[in-house]
């Protein structure tokens, strides 16, 4: 393959445009992946409506999956675990890749990298595609690679180097400090990452998972996937007398919040018991800020985090939790409609506009 179709996002007109491009040839380490499906996630759509900006000629798109077409060099590429991968094995790979050297990588944070790079982020037209919205994709040198099962659907493997992991980021987190086993649990957001926490949660034991949002459809779908309760955070009042019932008025062990909007905060840090923590993942655009009490953080004794992305060991953790669980939870359902590349803009329209929990643009079967 010499050229290849990809849509590029224009931040000033909102806007896609089809190019065809030469592709640069393979340096050595880098892989050439055939896109087979990209899934929306909530900060393209960001992005999409103005709330982020994306560098010029943009290839947006991360919840990639795709095969193996070629590699550079003459050693085959292997995956996380060490084990070689082949010409035509449909792999996924972590979001954001760090250069393993600074402080940050050699920190426990390399999603937070000095020189981070980051697929469906990075400017385009160099002949090196690196976002979903395109036919292939290339894979910069030190990508951590991950084989996908063939027990998992290309609709619940898309979304695993996003959400599953950043999820799967959020466990570890909170399970550093407080027991997840037995536990009661509030996670306020009941998208993607919602769903998969509240699964997440119940499968690593938690007794209670109560899940919040604003909408009564994606309340109910929460049951699917673990929630024991389910309320309506704008009403802080049932928020508290359902955690109140579950824990002798104590509240919540510990609160996910993937909504992100001030309101969700503020209900997260209400809810939460004395000595209890406080995970933050959804507040990832500008709002405005948020007023606190120290008194009242330092009073009950709160454990507050904020997480961004992930390291790959949550990914290969993301996905055993996916092949182990896929059979119990419907996530294959979540991704509601499929599009073409050809349908890149009415893909966004749609998810814009109608707010399903995934879409899916197809490149190739």
């Amino acid at each position: 393959m010499t050229t290849y179709q990809a849509f590029e996002f224009d931040s000033a007109t909102k806007s896609f445009t089809r190019r065809e491009s030469s592709l640069a040839a393979l340096l050595p380490g880098q892989v050439l992946v055939r896109v087979r499906c990209c899934t929306i996630c909530g900060s393209d759509l960001h992005t999409f409506c103005g709330r982020r900006d994306a560098p010029e000629h943009c290839i947006l798109g991360h919840e990639i999956i795709g095969t193996i077409l070629a590699w550079g060099g003459e050693l085959p590429p292997t995956d996380f675990h060490s084990a070689p991968l082949t010409v035509g094995q449909r792999i996924t790979w972590a979001m954001a890749v760090g250069c393993g050297k600074c402080f940050y990588c050699e920190n426990g944070l390399s999603q937070k990298c000095e020189s981070l790079f980051k697929y469906g982020h990075e400017p385009g037209g160099t002949g090196v595609p690196t976002g979903g919205l395109s036919e292939v994709c290339v894979l910069t040198p030190q990508t951590p690679l991950f084989a996908i099962p063939d027990s998992l659907s290309d609709e619940v493997a898309c979304p695993a180097n996003c959400a599953t992991a950043t999820v799967s980021a959020g466990v570890r987190l909170v399970s550093q400090t407080h027991a997840i086993e037995s536990s009661t649990a509030l996670v306020i957001g009941a998208g993607m990452l919602g769903l998969t926490a509240a699964a997440m949660l119940r499968d690593a034991g938690a007794r209670h998972v109560v899940v919040g949002d604003v909408d009564a459809d994606r309340l109910r779908r929460a049951k699917l996937f673990g929630a024991t309760h389910c309320v309506d955070t704008t009403r802080l009042d049932e928020v508290r007398s359902t955690l109140g019932s579950l824990t002798d008025g104590r509240g919540a062990d510990c609160v996910m919040d993937f909504a992100g909007v001030p309101a969700a905060v503020r209900t997260a840090i209400a809810s939460v018991r004395t000595g209890g923590c406080v995970l933050m993942a959804g507040s990832v655009f500008p709002t405005e800020m948020l007023s606190i009490s120290p008194e009242s953080i330092v009073r009950r004794m709160l454990i507050i985090r904020g997480l961004h992305n992930y390291v790959p060991a949550d990914l290969a953790r993301g996905l055993a939790f996916l092949e182990r669980t896929h059979t119990r939870f419907p996530f294959a359902n979540l991704v509601s409609e499929q599009f073409t590349l050809d349908q890149t803009g009415q893909a966004f329209e749609f998810a814009r506009d109608q707010r399903p929990v995934r879409i899916a643009i197809r490149t190739s079967v």
